[in-house]
């Protein structure tokens, strides 16, 4: 589990975050079957499964793994009382690979997109930046799509 948090402590927090629960995380890789010593990277974002970009999920510690990615802050579900996380699979994955949007009002998202067969959207990682009015913010914004293009490496390398 040391892995697991040395990893989410390395990864840049730009304007996602959270602050999980380790011990449900801990739980959470031991539902899933995943190893914490498996775990190759950890970063700061949101998962959607949606394709509607009006759509705003929390922030999450989001898990890449040889299986796939894993999405959790480590607390129970309001119903239910299980583990509240979400995934991709990447055995159902058949293409991916980045994507951006921007609007025009100074926000926008860094994106890595999963499909599977029929370009059926399996999930979308997300990280968010907000401008600030009558500001140069290119530094912000560029440290958001490096951690993109850092987590798209780690996943090019297990899919590819």
């Amino acid at each position: 589990m040391e892995t697991v948090k040395q990893l989410a402590a390395a990864a840049p927090v730009n304007f996602d975050n959270s602050t999980p629960d380790w011990a449900g995380v801990e739980e959470v890789l031991r539902l899933t079957g995943v190893a914490p010593a498996d775990v190759l990277a950890a970063t700061w974002c949101q998962l959607s499964h949606a394709n509607i970009e009006a759509l705003v999920d929390s922030p999450q510690l989001v898990l890449i793994h040889p299986g796939g990615v894993l999405a959790t802050v480590g607390k129970k579900k309001m119903l239910g009382g299980g583990m509240k996380f979400e995934g991709v699979n990447f055995g159902q994955v058949r293409q991916f690979g980045p994507t951006e949007y921007t609007d025009e009002r100074g926000f926008g998202k860094f994106c890595v997109e999963f499909a599977a067969a029929g370009s059926m959207l399996l999930g979308r990682l997300q990280w968010a930046w907000r401008g600030k009015r009558f500001r140069n913010n290119r530094d912000e914004v560029i440290a958001v799509a490096e951690e993109r293009d850092r987590i798209l490496g780690v996943v090019s390398s297990v899919l590819n």
